[in-house]
């Protein structure tokens, strides 16, 4: 279907749901002796498509009543019985997808239950009331709970699917440890970037100081642990106020890169300054209940001082590099003159 052009597609689809309708009215009439059911169709594609739910509400009573017309016993009570009842769906299900899958599964059960009661016909061109009997409901009532039953199985699968595509498109682009953009998102987004952006973009290089050492002497259990309690505390601090527009990212081991976006240099300098003094001043605990200090050195660049986005990248790698060489724990700015603590 994603092959062919859109016309095509709508009158493939507005086919088999006119064949699909017809067929539920001509078993319906021929087994329990009345038409139901024809809204089980349009009320469970509302749950997955709003688009095609429209469609397919309004053609059904234009399909009931061809099929009565065929057989000879038009009936215009099912003609406002139809039409009211495609009123009473979009009122009903107007919050389907907006809600948690009980909800809808709920909402939806209850609205096919309700249409197929209130338009159960007898195929009859006058409304008859003895029409209405309690083993006429009970049959509706039993054929609704089946489709029901078949339904919840149906939209458990898509609901589980869509819950895995989006597990896997998070996974795609998020590091599994720290939960933060992974290098790969980073790339891409330096791809957009690169492809015309003029917004200014303030790059940021974190690396945690001695880190191998601290791998060494407690394991790489204890290591992941604090990269997990660094990146959380680095996240939260960023984001804290809305202060900034920024986006975190994991490069590897260690190394982490903060891309913020009209922001001036010196702000950024100031609040990464200030991150590494409570980084410090707030010891991790390790697992055996002992205080160690951790701190981080930082590298910072402005687009606004490079001809591209990835030569402000490898500028701020490059302070990076600078602070560690002189002492660790510091902030340096790279202006493409000279390096610089602001």
């Amino acid at each position: 279907m994603k092959k062919i052009n859109s016309l095509f597609k709508y009158l493939a689809l507005l086919f088999l749901f006119v064949v699909q309708e017809y067929f539920i009215a001509y078993i319906t009439y021929n087994t329990v002796g009345f038409i139901c059911f024809q809204y089980a169709i349009s009320i469970a594609t509302f749950m997955i498509s709003r688009k095609f739910a429209i469609m397919t509400s309004l053609f059904t009573p234009v399909v009931i009543s061809l099929f009565l017309y065929n057989i000879g016993e038009f009936s215009i009570i099912l003609c406002v019985l139809s039409l009211l009842a495609v009123l009473i769906i979009f009122l009903l299900t107007n919050t389907f997808l907006q809600k948690s899958f009980t909800v809808q599964f709920y909402r939806y059960s209850c609205t096919l239950i309700f249409i197929s009661l209130l338009t159960m016909n007898s195929a009859t061109g006058h409304f008859n009331p003895d029409f209405y009997t309690i083993a006429n409901f009970l049959k509706v009532l039993t054929g609704c709970l089946m489709i029901i039953w078949f339904s919840s199985i149906f939209f458990r699968e898509i609901n589980q699917k869509k819950n895995r595509i989006s597990e896997l498109e998070y996974m795609k682009s998020h590091d599994k440890l720290t939960g933060l953009y992974n290098y790969r998102e980073f790339t891409k987004n330096l791809n957009i970037i690169s492809q015309g952006s003029d917004k200014k973009y303030v790059t940021v290089m974190l690396d945690i100081d001695d880190f191998k050492n601290f791998n060494d002497e407690f394991g790489h259990n204890e290591g992941n642990g604090i990269l997990q309690s660094f990146s959380k505390r680095l996240l939260d601090y960023m984001v804290s106020n809305n202060e900034i527009n920024s986006t975190l990212y994991r490069f590897g081991g260690e190394e982490f890169c903060i891309l913020i976006e009209d922001t001036p240099i010196e702000f950024a300098y100031t609040k990464l300054n200030n991150f590494i003094n409570c980084l410090e001043a707030d010891k991790y605990r390790t697992e055996s209940g002992k205080e160690i200090r951790v701190s981080c050195s930082a590298g910072i660049s402005d687009n606004q001082d490079y001809a591209t986005i990835y030569e402000t990248v490898r500028a701020a790698d490059d302070a990076l590099y600078r602070a560690k060489k002189e002492g660790k724990g510091r902030v340096i700015v790279n202006t493409g003159d000279a390096f610089t603590t602001n």
